[in-house]
C-alpha cells in the first residue's frame, strides 16, 4: 500500500478506531500497572530492609556476648556461603579488611553508625543496599544485600511491555478485520446506492444472511426502495397516460381550429387559441421525453459522431433565425468525435439555443472540445441562489416567469446529458450565461 493509500484508510474511522482502541487500552493498563508496580515495589523495599535489619541484630548479639573474634568468625562463616546476594564486610577503623566477601570497604558508603546505604557493586555493577554499624574502637561492620527489588522490577517492565506488544498487535489485527468486514458491506451498499442513481431502479442491497443489525438496516433499506419505485412507477404511469390521452383531443382540436382559422370570421382570435393550443402540445410532448429519459425507458442509440458536423447542422438551422435580429452564431473548436446518440444531442443543442432566443437574445458562442460541448449568451446571467434550480422540471426564475416555454429545456438537456454518461455545468460568465455538456 503506498502513501495515498494510507492517507486514504487513515481518513476511514474504522481504521481510526482500530488505531485507537489499542492504544486507549496501553494507556489504562499502564495506568494500573504503574500503580500496582509502585506498591508492590514498597512493599518488596520494607521486606528487604526488615531482613537485613533482622540479621544486624544477630551479628550485634554475637559481638556483645562473644567478642570481636566470635563475630569476625561469624562474618566470614557467612561470606563464605554459596548464597550470592548477601554481603559482608568487617575491617578496622582506618578500613582496612578484616572479614566478608567485599575486598575494601566502597567510598561512597559514610562511616556512620547505624546509617543506611545504597552503592554498586565494582565487581558486578549491582545496587547493593546496606547498613553500617560502628563497634568500639570505630571497627567497621557493613551488612547489605544485592537490590533483587530491581531485577523484579526489571522483569515486571520487561513482562509488561510484552504484554502490551501482543496486546496492541491483537487488538489492531482484531480491529483491521472488523473495519474491513464493515466497509466490504458498507461499499456494497453505496455500489447498490450508485446503480439504482444511474438508473438500474430494480437494484438491491444484498443481505449477508448474518441477521446481524446491518442487516436489519438492509432490509428497511430494500423496504423503502421497494415502495420508492412503486411511488415512481405509479407518478410515471400515470402522467404519461394523462399526458396520451390529452394529445389526442388537443390534436383533433387543433385540426378543427386550423380550419376554422382559415375562414375570414375571428381570424385573430383563431389563430391565439391556435397558438395556445400549440404550446400545450408543445409542453406534454416535453412532459414525455423527459419521462423518457428519466424512467431509462429511452434507448440510447450511441455511435461514434462529429460533434463539429453536429453543432454546424444546428447553427445552420438556427442562424437564419439570429441573423434576423443581427446576431450569429460563433463556432469555435477542432475535430472532436465521441460515443453520442445524434439525435438526443442534437435535441439538448436545439434547447440550449432555443433558451437563448427566448430570454437572452444576442450574440451565441458555441465551443466544442474534448471536454464536450458549452453554449453561452451574453444576456444578464441569473443569480447565484437560482444557478442550481435551473435543471429542476419547471423552475423559471423571477426575470422570466411571465416569457414563453415551460422551464423543461435545461431538464431535457440534463436528462440527455446523463443518460450519456456525462454531466451537465451551469455557469455565470460576466458578462452572459454558459452551459456546459461534458462527455465522458
Amino acid at each position: 500500500m503506498n502513501f495515498v493509500g494510507l492517507a486514504r484508510a487513515w481518513r476511514s474511522p474504522f481504521t481510526r478506531w482500530a488505531v485507537a482502541l489499542p492504544v486507549l487500552m496501553c494507556i489504562v493498563v499502564t495506568f494500573f500497572g504503574s500503580l500496582a508496580f509502585k506498591e508492590t515495589q514498597q512493599a518488596l523495599i520494607g521486606e528487604f530492609y526488615t531482613a537485613l535489619r533482622e540479621e544486624v541484630v544477630i551479628l550485634e548479639l554475637i559481638y556483645r556476648e562473644d567478642g570481636f573474634n566470635a563475630l569476625q568468625s561469624a562474618v566470614a562463616l557467612r561470606s563464605n556461603r554459596q548464597e550470592t546476594q548477601r554481603v559482608y564486610l568487617l575491617t578496622d577503623a582506618q578500613g582496612r579488611y578484616l572479614a566478608g566477601n567485599l575486598s575494601e570497604w566502597p567510598s561512597t558508603v559514610p562511616v556512620k553508625d547505624e546509617s543506611s546505604a545504597l552503592f554498586a557493586d565494582p565487581e558486578t555493577g549491582e545496587t547493593i543496599a546496606a547498613e553500617v554499624f560502628l563497634l568500639f574502637g570505630d571497627n567497621r561492620l557493613l551488612v547489605g544485600r544485592r537490590a533483587i527489588y530491581e531485577q523484579v522490577a526489571q522483569h515486571l517492565i520487561q513482562n509488561y511491555l510484552a504484554l502490551c506488544a501482543v496486546m496492541l498487535l491483537a487488538a489492531l489485527i482484531a480491529g483491521f478485520v472488523f473495519s474491513r468486514l464493515i466497509q466490504r458491506r458498507l461499499n456494497t451498499i453505496s455500489q447498490t446506492a450508485h446503480h439504482i442513481r444511474i438508473g438500474n431502479e430494480d437494484s438491491r442491497i444484498p443481505l449477508a444472511g448474518s441477521q446481524d443489525e446491518i442487516d436489519g438496516v438492509i432490509v428497511e433499506l430494500n423496504a423503502l426502495l421497494d415502495q420508492q419505485h412503486k411511488l415512481l412507477s405509479y407518478a410515471r404511469q400515470t402522467s404519461s397516460a394523462i399526458a396520451h390521452d390529452m394529445r389526442q383531443p388537443l390534436s383533433l382540436l387543433r385540426g378543427k381550429l386550423l380550419e376554422l382559422s382559415e375562414s375570414e370570421h375571428d381570424g385573430p382570435i383563431k389563430h391565439a387559441a391556435l397558438e395556445q393550443l400549440e404550446q400545450i402540445q408543445a409542453l406534454f410532448s416535453a412532459v414525455l421525453r423527459l419521462g423518457r429519459l428519466e424512467s431509462g425507458a429511452q434507448v440510447l442509440r450511441s455511435e461514434m459522431q462529429s460533434l463539429s458536423t453536429i453543432v454546424h447542422d444546428v447553427a445552420e438551422l438556427y442562424q437564419p433565425l439570429l441573423e434576423d435580429d443581427g446576431f450569429q452564431i460563433r463556432l469555435s473548436g477542432g475535430e472532436v468525435s465521441k460515443q453520442v446518440d445524434r439525435e438526443l444531442l442534437f435535441s439538448a443543442l436545439c434547447n440550449l439555443i432555443e433558451n437563448v432566443l427566448r430570454y437572452a437574445p444576442g450574440h451565441v458562442d458555441i465551443a466544442i472540445s474534448e471536454a464536450g460541448i458549452s453554449v453561452r449568451d451574453y444576456g444578464t446571467g441569473v443569480s447565484e441562489d437560482e444557478l442550481e434550480r435551473l435543471i429542476e422540471p419547471f423552475y423559471k426564475t423571477e426575470t422570466s416567469r411571465n416569457s414563453a416555454g415551460h422551464g423543461l429545456g435545461l431538464a431535457l438537456v440534463k436528462a440527455i446529458t446523463e443518460l450519456h454518461g456525462g454531466q451537465l455545468q451551469l455557469s455565470n460568465q460576466n458578462p452572459g450565461f454558459m452551459v456546459s455538456i461534458a462527455l465522458p
